[in-house]
């Protein structure tokens, strides 16, 4: 159990840096937070090193049926619009506060799930520990030396609980892919049919080219660079979770890094902020700090009644 278990720690910890490097690319290395830039680099250019990638892992083995190619391509507009929207709240919020809220994943999963995916089900244990989730994060909206509710955090959170749900849809369609294929060509046509979005994107929308052209001319390569990092980051992470649930219960190795995750973002944002300000400053008093703990620690005791409940 041991071995599982530390797995999905360093799991846990390299989506965690994907994070903070999410953040840097959006508040730092594209100017004016320019998403647009980053999406395409994302799409394109990360999908296709990744496809790339994968398409030695499959031997080249890559025969798919047309239903779920079309399914993945409807998943990776999913994924895009998310991925806007999630660099959205990176801008207006502190990271550790947008991973906490991405814990709304859990919750829509848990209440779509059972209308897509083979012997999903709800109890009522299951619906507290969303409850709990959902109210963690209403709970970090409330500024207790004003009394009152933050306009932007609650804004922050509805942008997030449309992120969690437009993601919570793109896992449970990969998940249902996955159901009827090999993990490696799922992966593989979900990069391909990403980058077939990006070209699309840069070939028909205006804005995302001149976007992209003044990206490449003032910080090209080092937003190149610090993408493919966090892909190969996030994919070797998603490797290790997978493999430590071969070897323990999944449903225990994905508690364990999802509850853990928004621990160790905390961890890094307090250290970051600490030690280099000019790359990334999150709000670390003491008020802030605890009442991003108690978010969490509710979080947790969700997450487990989803899970185990």
């Amino acid at each position: 159990m041991i071995v599982p278990v530390i797995l999905v720690v360093i799991a846990a910890t390299f989506y965690a840096i994907t994070n903070h490097i999410d953040k840097y690319l959006i508040s730092k290395a594209v100017k004016n937070a320019d998403w647009r830039a980053l999406i395409i680099v994302s799409t394109i250019i990360a999908g296709g090193v990744m496809a790339l990638i994968y398409s030695f892992v499959c031997n080249f083995e890559l025969a798919f049926d047309i239903p779920s190619i079309l399914l993945l391509l409807f998943n990776s507009v999913l994924y895009t619009v998310a991925t806007i929207f999630y660099y959205r709240a990176l801008d207006r919020d502190d990271t550790t506060i947008v991973v906490i809220m991405f814990q709304f994943i859990s919750v829509f999963m848990l209440l779509l799930a059972p209308f897509i995916l083979r012997d999903q089900h709800i109890n009522p244990l299951q619906l507290v520990g969303g409850l709990l989730i959902t109210l963690a994060a209403v709970f970090l909206t409330y500024e207790p030396t004003h009394k009152k509710f933050n306009r932007r955090r609650l804004i922050t959170l509805a942008i997030m609980a449309f992120v969690s749900l437009t993601y919570a849809i793109w896992y449970i369609i990969e998940r249902y892919v996955n159901q009827e294929h090999d993990f490696n060509q799922t992966t593989f046509w979900s990069n391909i049919t990403l980058f077939f979005v990006g070209i699309f994107l840069f070939a028909f929308i205006k804005s995302f080219r001149k976007s992209f052209s003044k990206m490449l001319k003032a910080n090209g390569p080092k937003v190149i660079g610090l993408n493919l990092i966090n892909e190969m980051f996030n994919s070797f992470a998603g490797v290790l979770s997978t493999f430590a649930g071969t070897m323990a219960s999944l449903a225990l190795m994905s508690f364990v890094s999802q509850g853990l995750q928004p621990f160790i973002v905390m961890i890094l944002g307090i250290l970051i902020t600490k030690l280099f300000p000019k790359i990334e400053k999150e709000k670390v008093t003491k008020v802030e700090v605890v009442k991003r703990v108690i978010a969490m620690v509710i979080c947790v005791v969700g997450l487990g009644l989803i899970q185990f409940g």
